[in-house]
C-alpha cells in the first residue's frame, strides 16, 4: 500500500535484535494474561449471576473515559509507562473497566454466542498480527495515506457518535460500530509492524512502550471483541 514508514532490511539500531525480541514476546505475554484476567471475571460474573455494570452509579461511558484518559497519560507521560508500580495499576484500572463495560455486550449476546464469539476473534487477531509482523509492508497500511484515512474515520466517529447520543437511532449506532470495527483492524495491522519493529517512523524503546503496546494489544482485541458482539446481536 503506502506504508513509507519503514526500510524493509533495515531496522533501527537500538534496541538490538535480543531486547527486541524480548520486548515483543513481553507484548504478547502481557496482553495474553490481561485478555485471560477479564475472560475469567466474565465467567466468575456469569456464574455467580452477577451483572456488575448493573450496579454502577455512573454511565458506562465514565468507564470509556476512563480507558482513554489513562492511555493517553502513559502515551503523554513516558515516566509513568516506565515505572513499575505505577504502570501495573494504570494496567489494573483499565482491564477492570474494559471487563465491566464488556458485560454490557456480553449480556445480550448470550453465554454460548459469546463463547464461539470469542474462539472465532481469537483466530482472526491472531492472523492479523502475524500479517502485520510478517507480510510484505508494501501490501499493509502504515504510511501516510492509510494515515489520512485513520484520521477521517475519527472525525467521523466522532460525528456520528455525538449523533448516535443526540438521537439515540440504532442505525447510528450499527454505523459508530461498523466504522470502529474499520478502525481496529487497521489499527491492529500497524501495531503490529510497530510491536515487530518494523516501523521506522518511531524508534521502538521496551522501557516506554512495553506496558502501551501490551495495553494496545488488550484493547483491540476486546474493541475487535465487542464489534463482532454486536454485529451477533443485531442480527
Amino acid at each position: 500500500m503506502d506504508n513509507i514508514y519503514y526500510q524493509d532490511h533495515v531496522r533501527t539500531e537500538s534496541p538490538d535484535v535480543d531486547e527486541l525480541t524480548q520486548f515483543v514476546r513481553n507484548n504478547y505475554i502481557f496482553g495474553l494474561v490481561f485478555i485471560l484476567l477479564t475472560l475469567v471475571m466474565w465467567l466468575i460474573f456469569a456464574a455467580s449471576k452477577w451483572h456488575p455494570h448493573r450496579t454502577l452509579p455512573f454511565s458506562i461511558y465514565y468507564l470509556v473515559i476512563t480507558i482513554f484518559l489513562v492511555m493517553v497519560t502513559l502515551n503523554c507521560i513516558p515516566k509513568m509507562a516506565s515505572c513499575s508500580p505505577c504502570k501495573w495499576i494504570l494496567a489494573v484500572v483499565i482491564v477492570l473497566c474494559t471487563t465491566i463495560a464488556g458485560c454490557v455486550i456480553i449480556d445480550r449476546v448470550g453465554p454460548l454466542s459469546a463463547f464461539l464469539v470469542i474462539l472465532g476473534v481469537t483466530i482472526v487477531i491472531i492472523v492479523l498480527n502475524f500479517s502485520g509482523s510478517k507480510c510484505p509492508q508494501d501490501f499493509l497500511p502504515g504510511g501516510v495515506c492509510s494515515t489520512m484515512l485513520m484520521i477521517l474515520l475519527l472525525l467521523l466517529l466522532i460525528s456520528v457518535g455525538i449523533a448516535q447520543l443526540v438521537f439515540n437511532s440504532p442505525e447510528l449506532l450499527t454505523t459508530f460500530v461498523s466504522i470502529l470495527f474499520i478502525m481496529v483492524v487497521i489499527a491492529i495491522l500497524i501495531q503490529a509492524q510497530f510491536n515487530h519493529g518494523r516501523l521506522t517512523v518511531v524508534e521502538v524503546s521496551p522501557p516506554e512502550h512495553q506496558i502501551i503496546c501490551a495495553l494496545t494489544l488488550y484493547l483491540h482485541t476486546m474493541m475487535f471483541l465487542f464489534c463482532i458482539c454486536y454485529f451477533v446481536q443485531v442480527e
